[in-house]
């Protein structure tokens, strides 16, 4: 921590509360609509829902920790510019509050990895259907699981835990700031290569499916929102930051909750479109004589591929009651190499007979 002199504030108290609170309350609505279409669709929640709500309530403690303890540092910053005493009681409140530093950027990373490790828990569904696609699930969850654990064990505890003497006296010092900053830095690029990983999955698997380059385009454009959160990672730790000079607490812990909060909804957007796809499945139900289980973006193409008659050679697949993921990639199918050659093994076949 610096000097008592060298301390101001970059995210206005009230601004900072204001934007916390809507937020907060706006990812709440959509973490709420997503479990809706869940238990609309599918008639309950899958392991990335609860990784989501966890990391919602996640969120939620630590704005309540920041609202309750973050008015010191805003005093602290009073007493920096002089428009304030320094009071006897004013040292151990703000020892109290830097006790909260260290679980507050726990709290920030934990809620930070189980949106991660949601995308992931919602990507294998889709890729654990072929041998190379498994192996690079695999791969990404351990990366993602190696760079979660990094990230907690680089914090400078001392500086949060260490006693009020050793936070004035030794957290000001260059080391001290240097090895922070780098922290931050590290921490910062880690998050955004796993970012960059977890989206290559569904990147690789559409490749692979026989639909339209337009229908394509949809699909990879929802799961590209992600580079929204990257872009808040990289505010947080690079805008203002100078190597020889302590980041502002307020700033770094606006844009975590920015960060968290925003990741919250993006992983809630494919609700919409799956509420669309049952909207739209009931509609042609009670229409037909029978049901229709194929989505409808993924059903009809341009390409004489992905035509009905495809349907036996196992492009696309109805999805289980067991196994449906909240995604128009639910059904796609990508067939591997052994299945390919069998398949067409087996019409060379039926073609002989005939």
């Amino acid at each position: 921590m610096a000097g008592f002199d060298d301390q101001h504030s970059r995210i206005p108290e009230n601004v900072f509360l204001g934007l916390l609170w809507s937020l907060t309350a706006i990812s709440f609505l959509f973490v709420v609509f997503r479990v809706y279409v869940q238990f609309t669709s599918f008639r309950r929640l899958f392991i990335d829902d609860f990784l989501v709500i966890s990391a919602w309530i996640i969120i939620l403690t630590a704005a309540i920790i920041w609202h309750v303890k973050g008015k010191v540092l805003y005093e602290l910053y009073a007493i920096s510019a002089g428009t304030k005493p320094l009071t006897p009681d004013f040292l151990p409140r703000y020892n109290v509050f830097m006790r909260y530093n260290a679980p507050f950027q726990i709290l920030f990373y934990t809620g930070l990895w189980c949106i991660k490790f949601s995308f992931m828990a919602f990507f294998y569904r889709l890729s654990s259907k072929v041998k190379k696609f498994r192996i690079w699930w695999f791969v990404v969850l351990f990366c993602t699981a190696a760079v979660y654990i990094a990230s907690i064990g680089d914090i400078e505890y001392k500086c949060s835990l260490g006693g009020l003497e050793y936070i004035i006296t030794q957290c000001p010092q260059l080391h001290h700031i240097h090895y922070e900053n780098r922290s931050f830095w590290a921490n910062a690029a880690g998050d955004i290569l796993t970012d960059l990983m977890i989206l290559s999955i569904p990147f690789i698997v559409l490749w692979n499916t026989r639909i339209s380059l337009r229908k394509k385009l949809v699909l990879l454009g929802m799961f590209s929102m992600t580079v929204v959160i990257m872009i808040s990672a990289i505010i947080r730790v690079a805008v203002g930051m100078k190597y020889d000079r302590q980041i502002n607490i307020d700033w770094l812990c606006f844009w975590s909750f920015v960060e968290v909060d925003i990741a919250i909804i993006v992983s809630c957007v494919p609700s919409l479109r799956q509420l669309f796809i049952t909207t739209q499945s009931q509609s042609s139900a009670g229409k037909a004589s029978y049901p229709n289980t194929y989505e409808p973006m993924l059903k009809k193409s341009n390409d004489p591929y992905t035509q009905d008659k495809s349907l036996s050679v196992g492009d696309i697949e109805s999805p289980s009651v067991d196994e449906v993921p909240m995604s128009p990639l639910s059904i796609v199918h990508v067939r591997s190499d052994y299945e390919v050659t069998s398949t067409a093994a087996g019409v060379s076949e039926d073609g002989r007979k005939s």
